[in-house]
């Protein structure tokens, strides 16, 4: 699985890089054999001068049968992080139950 952390507009994305990895690898773990590679997207819109509910989180997840698009929006990298990441995990599994039970396959 190719894993990818992005991060645009922030001036110290180290500590922020490192929680956002563990946080998605962790998330991905459970359907790691059905994930073909995930991509995760951190910007602050207005850069870290100006503040308001600019902090966005774009996840991208490609799995063997379809692709999983999530985009959060937050006054907060770590919150909009973990809402984006519980909705990924519930869109994985509702995805890969529907793949086990063989629906919408044609």
């Amino acid at each position: 699985m190719d894993m990818q952390v992005v991060i645009r507009g922030v001036e110290e994305p180290g500590e922020l890089r490192s929680f956002a990895e563990e946080k998605l690898s962790g998330a991905l773990e459970r359907f790691a054999e059905n994930v073909l590679s995930a991509t995760m997207r951190i910007e602050d819109e207005t850069g870290p001068e100006k503040h308001g509910v600019d902090k966005r989180c774009h996840i991208d997840v490609r799995l063997r049968t379809a692709e999983i698009h999530i985009t959060e929006q937050s006054d907060d990298f770590r919150v909009s992080i973990n809402t984006a990441l519980d909705r990924l995990k519930a869109a994985l599994s509702r995805q890969t139950g529907k793949a086990k039970r063989g629906i919408g396959e044609g």
